[in-house]
């Protein structure tokens, strides 16, 4: 009920998975898909981070340099999480 009755997305990460594989300190354990110990250093891994249009203003200045051409800025329009999931899903799959 809580994922459809005013939900707020917030900002998701995304990475490629058979690319974070190779992550020298990917770790499988056989009870998750993929670990990394550590740290996973942005920059280096991320392949896409999408933030709700209306946080821009929020979010904007503090968006390093080096990510800044990662940034989906995406508008909510959608009427629950199962819409937005599909939309940001679409996005992505265009990258």
């Amino acid at each position: 009920k809580d994922l459809s009755e005013d939900f707020t997305p917030g900002v998701r990460f995304f990475f490629d998975y058979k690319k974070l594989c190779t992550h020298p300190d990917a770790v499988f354990e056989g009870v998750l898909p993929l670990k990394i110990k550590d740290e996973v250093i942005l920059k280096d891994w991320i392949h896409a981070i999408v933030v709700p249009e209306n946080e821009r203003a929020v979010l904007e200045k503090h968006i390093p340099q080096n990510l800044a051409q990662k940034v989906r800025f995406v508008k909510n329009d959608c009427k629950d999480i199962w819409a937005w999931s599909e939309k940001v899903y679409e996005i992505i799959k265009r990258i």
